[in-house]
């Protein structure tokens, strides 16, 4: 009797141990793609036959390369860089902190998963609050950003920042079961059903590819994740609470300018996978023609575009 109260005992005291330990296990850390599994798709290249401004004469656009990013003219924004150009704009790296001075002669500003500083504290912010200040002025007084936050871990270091245009990065990511049960973040996205098909952003847009990205909540959501689909901390989540109808694509005005925020830097990426052929991101669907009319809606000009 004593031996049968004892074992029990010690498998109670076994159990709670056990417990302990599970709920001390952190919780699976978010990570970026490596950038050994992915590749600069430089055959990303198609002819404009209608461009929105004669060559190297349309506005100037500086894309974020001081903030870590991830995505910028070095990496999987290269060749969307020499598309915009062949639209006319004037693409420049901005290797510069961000002031009123520095931003004076750029039309459009495009920020695309930043990352604090090296060192910093996990979930620091990438900007310093001058910064965020310089370019909110800078919008308000008639600038046109693209921010683009990618899935979990990017969110983080762009939210105060994108508190200062009243904008919610979720710092999650929007997956959905795919057919072999596992979890699946590439949606295609039927513009009809889920965004809102008569803004200038989808002029001649039918569907867009959204690439593992995360969900947002401020002014002027224009596309939604659809039904479906949920959110995870990770893109490794088998499950979690619903996502379907959570905004992940903003455009709005910020005073005399305006602002588009992405959730998912994939749209206006050009890459593919090392380990196969396929290309992504501004390759897919309708992805590329959305881009182009995102950087004329931001250009405040005609975005009817339809080749």
């Amino acid at each position: 009797m004593i031996a049968n109260r004892l074992q029990k005992l010690l498998f109670i005291s076994w159990l709670a141990s056990a417990a302990a330990v599970a709920i001390a296990q952190p919780a699976e850390k978010a990570q970026a793609t490596p950038p050994s599994e992915l590749t600069v798709d430089d055959s990303f290249d198609p002819p404009i036959a209608r461009p929105a401004f004669r060559a190297g004469k349309g506005p100037v656009v500086v894309v974020d390369q001081k903030h870590r990013n991830v995505v910028s003219l070095e990496s999987y924004f290269r060749p969307v860089g020499r598309f915009l150009g062949k639209d006319g704009y004037s693409v420049r790296p901005g290797g510069d902190v961000f002031t009123a001075e520095g931003l004076a002669s750029a039309r459009i500003l495009v920020i695309a998963n930043a990352q604090a500083p090296e060192g910093a504290a996990e979930g620091a912010s990438a900007f310093s609050e001058p910064e965020v200040r310089a370019v909110e002025a800078w919008v308000r007084a008639g600038g046109g950003l693209l921010l683009i936050a990618d899935r979990a871990p990017f969110g983080a270091p762009a939210r105060p920042f994108a508190r200062a245009f009243g904008v919610a990065l979720d710092d999650n990511t929007i997956l959905r079961k795919g057919a072999d049960g596992k979890p699946d973040g590439v949606l295609t996205i039927d513009v009809a059903a889920d965004g809102d098909k008569s803004h200038p952003v989808f002029a001649g847009v039918s569907r867009v590819v959204y690439v593992v990205g995360e969900s947002l909540d401020g002014p002027g959501p224009v596309l939604r994740a659809p039904k479906g689909t949920y959110s995870g901390p990770t893109n490794q989540a088998t499950d979690g609470p619903s996502a379907a109808g959570r905004p992940i694509v903003l455009a709005f005005s910020h005073g005399k300018g305006r602002v588009v925020v992405i959730g998912d830097a994939g749209i206006a990426s050009a890459f593919g996978s090392v380990a196969g052929a396929t290309h992504r991101g501004i390759s897919e669907a309708d992805n590329a023609l959305f881009v182009r009319n995102v950087f004329r809606w931001l250009a405040r000009q005609d975005t009817g575009v339809r080749e």
